[in-house]
């Protein structure tokens, strides 16, 4: 079965070509044009992606970002015209997964998506990996945390960062090799946008009483710790 996209953009000349180009490329589309009917059809699509325009009428991308947020942690991708960093920050706090910024080159997009959707696929020939730190666990294949056999959700980039860490145990990581782990193309990204990552996962380890703790080694990057 093709993966589904939801296309939310309030410019139906963009969600238009968008639709064309990645039905050709064999995804399953549907297209909005407002906040409001993003999330009436995110719950009726049931999206594997959905690529999220932040000035909507009705609701912006943030509000539907945070509603997504409340019951799905389906990867979101931003298209946006323009947006400082401090807003960049506060869409990844909220959950985005990456941000386009428009006008933008439909290949470089393509390409976004299929990384996104890859970290996601589970494939049925894979052998599940654990990884057990004190009272955490990581199921890799499932992409399931568990704390106090308690499940933690976490955001696509939240996962990855924690199982490089318990993979890396002790070590110190730069923020590069955080980044390059996550196998995932932040080519605008900043020293910010992985720590606020860094400080949404610390939150999470912290509200769920794990053993495991995230320090930061000044001036190198971060390690984790029991």
């Amino acid at each position: 079965m093709n993966e589904k996209i939801l296309i939310c953009d309030d410019d139906p000349i963009i969600t238009e070509s968008l639709s064309e180009y990645l039905l050709a490329m064999d995804y399953n589309v549907f297209s909005v044009n407002d906040g409001e009917k993003a999330v009436e059809k995110f719950k009726d699509f049931s999206p594997d992606l959905v690529l999220l325009d932040i000035m909507m009428p009705n609701l912006n991308g943030l509000q539907v970002t945070k509603i997504i947020r409340e019951k799905s942690e389906v990867p979101i991708i931003f298209l946006t015209a323009k947006i400082s960093v401090d807003e960049k920050i506060l869409g990844f706090e909220l959950g985005a997964d990456d941000y386009m910024t428009k006008p933008f080159s439909m290949r470089e997009l393509l390409l976004r998506i299929q990384a996104v959707l890859k970290r996601n696929n589970i494939t049925k020939n894979d052998s599940e990996q654990i990884f057990e730190k004190g009272n955490l666990i990581i199921f890799s294949l499932k992409r399931e945390v568990n704390i106090n056999d308690f499940r933690v959700d976490l955001t696509k980039t939240e996962f990855d960062f924690l199982e490089c860490f318990i993979k890396n145990f002790e070590n110190v990581l730069s923020r590069d090799q955080l980044l390059e782990y996550t196998k995932y193309d932040y080519l605008d990204s900043d020293d910010r946008v992985v720590d606020v990552h860094i400080k949404n996962l610390r939150k999470k380890l912290e509200e769920n009483n794990s053993d495991i703790k995230i320090l930061t080694v000044r001036g190198m990057g971060y390690r984790a710790s029991t």
